[in-house]
């Protein structure tokens, strides 16, 4: 079992150097396809580069703000309660548009199971 309380993990850096993350879950702690689960924030006018994952799938729930997620060629205009999956391989990008926080996740793909 794991038990953890959202306001005493450390809030750390994304790996696009924008946002801050809470992570709940890391594929370290669990045995499951799940390669992170996240409590993630934005600020006004941060945005991440262009990316995409080639074995791992992301999943993206809005619990606050707004932003706009890019998705291959397509802008998506997102704000509290939407839910967005990006598949494996495709490029994506957000933007915040007020200051933001989403639960991301991120799952690997075969390509990312060894």
């Amino acid at each position: 079992m794991i038990h953890k309380n959202l306001s005493a993990i450390i809030p750390q850096l994304t790996s696009h150097n924008v946002g801050l993350k809470r992570v709940l879950i890391c594929n370290d702690e669990t045995e499951s396809d799940i390669t992170q689960i996240a409590v993630t924030t934005f600020r006004v006018g941060e945005e991440t580069d262009r990316h995409k994952h080639e074995s791992m799938e992301e999943y993206f729930l809005f619990v606050n703000g707004k932003a706009t997620l890019t998705v291959e060629d397509k802008e998506l205009p997102c704000a509290k309660g939407d839910f967005v999956a990006v598949k494996c391989g495709e490029a994506h990008q957000l933007k915040a548009i007020e200051d933001t926080e989403l639960i991301t996740i991120g799952c690997a793909t075969e390509n990312g199971k060894e």
